[in-house]
């Protein structure tokens, strides 16, 4: 069943971030050279650092679905899963509301991206790269993540 995504009124999505956590993917993303992609976040929470792409699972839609989508609407890049890196259970005092407190359940998932590698950047990020190497300086959670897929 193909999905239309609908963008949730900020009054009701602020209510949700306040009452539960919000179910999210993230994608450790790969290419065919042995390199990962981070993109740098413009909103909170974790705004300026480096992150994977990833979001809201919507009703009705499949985790697998999920990480594919999020990859193409934050990236322009399509690709493959590979497989379930984990679940994260991610807290933080800054939520993407001002004075709301972030609860995200994460399932992380590595996926292989199709052999074009242009980066075609949505509104929620303000820079992407490749690496090849974890930086020590990056948030805990993305260097697990990395590590889990066998990066080093």
């Amino acid at each position: 069943m193909k999905k239309l995504e609908r963008r949730i009124p900020d009054n009701l999505y602020k209510k949700i971030h306040q009452s539960v956590p919000v179910a999210c993917v993230d994608v450790v993303v790969s290419d065919t050279r042995g390199n990962f992609l981070l993109l740098r976040r413009k909103n909170q929470p974790e705004k300026g650092k480096w992150w994977f792409p990833g979001g809201r699972v919507l009703r009705g839609e499949k985790l697998e679905e999920t990480a594919l989508r999020k990859l193409n609407q934050e990236t322009g890049l399509n690709g493959r899963v590979i497989r379930l890196l984990g679940v994260y259970d991610y807290f933080s005092r800054t939520g993407y509301f001002k004075g709301v407190p972030a609860h995200t359940i994460a399932i992380v998932y590595l996926v292989k991206a199709s052999a074009n590698r242009k980066i075609i950047l949505d509104w929620q990020s303000d820079n992407s790269g490749w690496f090849r190497k974890i930086n020590l300086g990056w948030p805990s959670y993305v260097k697990h993540f990395l590590k889990k897929a066998g990066f080093k």
